[in-house]
């Protein structure tokens, strides 16, 4: 079976999208994934914290697991917005294939560090995990200042521009995390 890394990949390349859709329950999940089968497109299904409570973590992992193995077919399971290092390893542990790690709401230094934290964790459970650090925190940082980046096993973390803010004489920043080419082979 296909690896949602090498989908991405091949969507990437062939300039096309994969549509990622939040369930809730088994009637919703049975929709977006016939949905997409009909089509004979890959498709992510995201669970927020919320979702997966109501769910329980095994439990969506496991009917998303059963669909993608009895079928053949690339659907995937993303734990969406996961606000604690506990949340998203629980779904790591589960066979999530990705997670989005979002601790936006902390300064900007500190959501770094758990950022980074977060993806060296999630990685030693599940080496072919995606994270992203969707950390968009706004922070007041000097215009002089440059994007940093960082590769973190196979995820560059890197500072990004917010090109809608419109503070004069500060701009807001995004903490973004994308597949890190160059290193990832290596995981």
């Amino acid at each position: 079976m296909v690896t949602l890394r090498e989908v991405l990949k091949h969507a990437e390349t062939e300039g096309v999208a994969i549509g990622h859709f939040n369930v809730s329950d088994w009637v919703t999940l049975k929709a977006v994934f016939e949905s997409a089968s009909d089509r004979n497109v890959p498709v992510i299904v995201g669970v927020s914290e919320s979702e997966r409570h109501f769910l329980g973590v095994r439990k969506i992992a496991g009917m998303v697991k059963s669909l993608r193995e009895e079928y053949d077919f690339p659907v995937f399971l993303n734990a969406d917005h996961s606000h604690s290092l506990a949340s998203a390893m629980e779904a790591a542990k589960a066979g999530f294939d990705s997670i989005v790690f979002d601790v936006s709401r902390l300064p900007l230094e500190e959501n770094i560090r758990q950022t980074r934290t977060a993806v060296e964790t999630l990685k030693a459970i599940r080496s072919e995990i995606l994270v992203e650090a969707r950390s968009a925190t706004s922070a007041a940082v000097p215009r002089s200042t440059t994007p940093r980046t960082t590769c973190v096993r196979g995820s560059r973390l890197q500072l990004k521009r917010d090109s809608s803010s419109k503070k004069q004489k500060s701009t807001s920043w995004h903490l973004q995390s994308e597949i890190c080419m160059e290193c990832s082979r290596a995981w």
